[in-house]
């Protein structure tokens, strides 16, 4: 299937459309702006449409170790951090497997090393709780990962307020 992303939307509208075509060759099955550009206002709407996507067989890449306002208290470096919940709650409810990676750069040169693992979607009467224990495994990943080559990570985002 071809893989799609979702990516934060850029307020300018002409840059976030030449972001878009930039990026074209690498999502084929599209990009699915996360903001309020064009057609991408509305995080409901765009849910659904994520949704159907990964329900149909679509591959979907997202960043999940970002801060959301919205989003659930998940511990991350010992402290609750408000995150996106919508992989967990995608994979949980269609039923898809979640696989997370990470890019580690290895030397000084422009070669990289990645590492895909995949993490195992609990499927319990208890779907809140199936949620949690995924954005709560995912956040653990990248902890892992972080102490592993704290060099390497980079995030200017705010995280935790």
């Amino acid at each position: 299937a071809n893989p799609a992303a979702v990516y934060r939307s850029v307020t300018n509208p002409y840059v976030d459309q030449y972001l878009r075509w930039q990026r074209r060759d690498l999502y084929p099955g599209g990009l699915f702006g996360r903001g309020k550009v064009g057609e991408h206002g509305d995080d409901q709407k765009t849910a659904r449409i994520l949704t159907d996507f990964v329900r149909r067989g679509g591959r979907l890449g997202l960043v999940c170790d970002l801060y959301d306002r919205t989003g659930l208290d998940v511990p991350f470096f010992g402290q609750d951090a408000k995150t996106q919940a919508i992989a967990a709650m995608i994979a949980r409810r269609v039923g898809s497997r979640i696989w997370m990676s990470r890019c580690k750069r290895v030397g000084t040169s422009s070669n990289f090393e990645i590492e895909l693992m995949e993490l195992r979607v609990p499927r319990t009467k208890n779907i809140s709780e199936d949620i949690r224990w995924i954005m709560t495994e995912m956040q653990k990943q990248f902890e892992l990962w972080v102490r592993d080559a704290p060099e390497q990570w980079m995030w200017s985002n705010r995280r935790w307020s």
